[in-house]
């Protein structure tokens, strides 16, 4: 799925993932600041490294904590908050872009986050858990799936036609609640 995104990015619909940068003063900025790659990737790991510990130490307190509450739904709760967390940074960049008028960035943060945490992660995590011996479960209960397919269907439609509307945003949200509700509530 990844692999797929970046190809359509990069090569098939390079056109639709491009930004109007003529008028950003940040890409200015950026431009002359060029040869500092190293030094980007040694603090991209060392983020990534600071977000897996931090992680870490938040999910086994939640996990007590809910445990402590007698809560059912204990891994579903656990893996929603570490996800928040991991896709924390994304989202606040996707949501400063939009807020300062580049929604292609924006987009172009969100959807990237999204591919890479679901065609990158669950592979990682997989293959951790054949390693280690210990069991995945990555199942779906019926009103998951049901949750899952009217989101795919939603994406079809907002990213299809190539058109958003507040209304399709609207809905995208509705279900998105419908899911946190089914978490804590099920």
């Amino acid at each position: 799925l990844y692999g797929a995104f970046v190809f359509a990015q990069m090569v098939r619909h390079r056109g639709d993932f491009i930004e109007d940068l003529t008028s950003s003063a940040e890409h200015d900025k950026h431009a002359s600041e060029g040869g500092r790659v190293t030094t980007n990737v040694l603090l991209l790991f060392v983020g990534l490294a600071g977000i897996v510990l931090l992680t870490e130490q938040v999910a086994g307190s939640i996990e007590n904590g809910l445990e402590f509450l007698h809560i059912t739904q204990a891994d579903a709760i656990v893996g929603f908050f570490v996800a928040a967390l991991v896709l924390m940074p994304e989202a606040v960049s996707a949501v400063r872009a939009a807020l300062n008028n580049e929604l292609q960035r924006g987009l172009n943060v969100a959807l990237g986050s999204a591919c890479a945490t679901i065609g990158l992660t669950i592979p990682a995590i997989g293959a951790a858990s054949l390693l280690t011996g210990r069991s995945l479960t990555l199942g779906l209960g019926p009103g998951d799936t049901v949750l899952l397919i009217l989101a795919l269907a939603i994406s079809i439609v907002s990213f299809g036609t190539g058109r958003t509307t507040m209304l399709t945003g609207l809905v995208h949200l509705v279900v998105f609640v419908a899911y946190l509700f089914l978490i804590f509530v099920p």
